[in-house]
């Protein structure tokens, strides 16, 4: 996706105001205890409220399988970083994946076939993880229609207008007026943000790297998780449909299309070098995934993201 973040333009927004760090664990819990995953009203599209009531297969994840088994049968020293760099999520992880590789296509189709069915879900994937549920950690393994949820329930707790950012407010709020590089400046810092650099082969608890903070601060904006966006971005991620130059009135703010469209998710993960942690980056996912490295962060907004 080298090149899906070009060209450079001016794209201008309404006012808005972003969470200050990604959600986190502790903020989950109370959707959680308050019967978020069983609520229908906070499940406010058609794929979403198939989701929730595990109608919706599992294609996210199949997806994503196919797309590292072409990287590791591509590079077969790329298996070995993964391993050592503890990029897997499980020792049980890792050696499946040794036995995948050994399968041809059918097999292989076979096999992430009966691994990813699909699940009625009532936590974040990674919730009995204790590498990843602090409270004070982004809350991570939630997929899009679950951060949607959330707003959706956090809207009606406090009576404003919640809900995602999009990929220009995200940008925006990463790059400052100046245009920044990294969220704090231009020059990278394994420091002041957690990236596979940084060695900590896990998310960090939000806001302990204030020197990673933006001008305004806002933190955790270079690293520690990828952050959801509503942007659309395409059925493949190797041709966007929605590239640039951004226009909201394009289709791609529709919440409600095909769970096959991939959405935007912006400022790289802990398990990802800096060049994906770049503050004008564009990544893509599809919604259903629930990665071990990606979260999000709510916006207050008076404006619909369409137009």
């Amino acid at each position: 996706v080298t090149s899906a973040h070009i060209p450079r333009h001016t794209v201008e927004l309404a006012g808005f105001q972003i969470g200050q760090h990604p959600v986190t664990n502790a903020e989950w819990a109370c959707f959680m205890a308050a019967g978020g995953y069983e609520d229908e009203r906070w499940w406010d599209t058609v794929d979403g409220r198939r989701w929730q009531r595990r109608e919706l297969a599992n294609e996210g994840a199949k997806a994503n399988s196919r797309v590292w088994r072409k990287r590791f049968l591509a590079d077969p020293a790329l298996f070995e970083q993964v391993a050592n760099e503890g990029r897997f999520q499980s020792k049980e992880a890792e050696e499946r994946w040794q036995g995948w590789l050994q399968l041809d296509d059918a097999g292989f189709e076979a096999a992430i076939e009966g691994h990813w069915q699909a699940t009625r879900e009532t936590e974040p994937r990674f919730w009995g993880d204790a590498r990843y549920n602090h409270p004070t950690q982004p809350v991570m393994g939630v997929c899009w229609y679950e951060a949607r949820a959330y707003c959706g329930w956090l809207s009606a707790q406090t009576g404003l207008p919640v809900r995602l950012p999009t990929e220009a407010e995200w940008e925006a709020t990463a790059r400052g007026a100046e245009g920044r590089r990294y969220a704090y400046s231009d020059a990278f810092d394994r420091l002041k943000c957690n990236t596979a650099e940084t060695h900590l082969r896990r998310s960090a608890p939000v806001g302990v790297l204030p020197g990673g903070d933006t001008r305004e601060g806002v933190c955790d904006m270079t690293g520690n998780v990828f952050e959801r966006t509503t942007s659309a971005f395409g059925r493949s991620d190797d041709d966007p449909e929605y590239g640039y130059p951004y226009r909201a009135g394009d289709g791609r703010e529709v919440a409600d299309i095909s769970n096959a469209v991939r959405r935007v998710v912006r400022g790289g993960g802990w398990s990802e070098d800096q060049s994906n942690a770049r503050a004008a980056y564009r990544d893509d996912n599809r919604p259903g995934r629930r990665d071990y490295d990606f979260g999000f962060r709510v916006v207050v907004a008076a404006a619909s993201p369409i137009p």
